[in-house]
């Protein structure tokens, strides 16, 4: 029975490489989650836009250089003091097609609704995307 004991030799390295799985498997989630901390903001599009004021039926808004913008993104919302009027806008190229996206050279034309309403002076016209305003106008 003396030469019947039990043999304890390989503890040690199972519980060693344990303790490296683990230590391994906490070093790569903290650097993931300092990585996820380092990415870039979601920003909102920066448009030059050129507005054109001569038509007392429509706004048309030239998109002059920047960012695009599509048109699901897009509201126009007109304000007449504290009052917020009804319109309508749509989107075109530059050979006077309807187009899904808002970028260089292309026009949002904003009509009021109902069609036989007209801008007035003092009109704020706003063009925005997202929770971001990208152009605000006095007509």
């Amino acid at each position: 029975m003396k030469d019947n004991f039990l043999d304890d030799t390989a503890v040690s390295p199972v519980i060693g490489e344990m303790l490296m799985i683990v230590l391994a498997l906490l070093l790569v989630s903290l650097f993931s989650v300092t990585l996820l901390d380092l990415l870039p903001a979601e920003r909102s599009p920066s448009v030059e836009i050129k507005p054109d004021y001569t038509d007392a039926n429509s706004v048309t808004l030239y998109h002059k250089g920047g960012d695009w913008i599509k048109k699901s993104d897009i509201q126009v919302i007109v304000f007449r003091g504290r009052k917020t009027l009804q319109s309508e806008f749509s989107l075109r190229d530059q050979s006077d097609k309807t187009i899904q996206s808002f970028d260089l050279g292309d026009t949002v034309v904003v009509q009021l609704i109902p069609h036989s309403e007209t801008f007035k002076s003092g009109d704020i016209v706003r063009l925005v995307s997202g929770k971001s305003t990208v152009f605000s106008g006095t007509y």
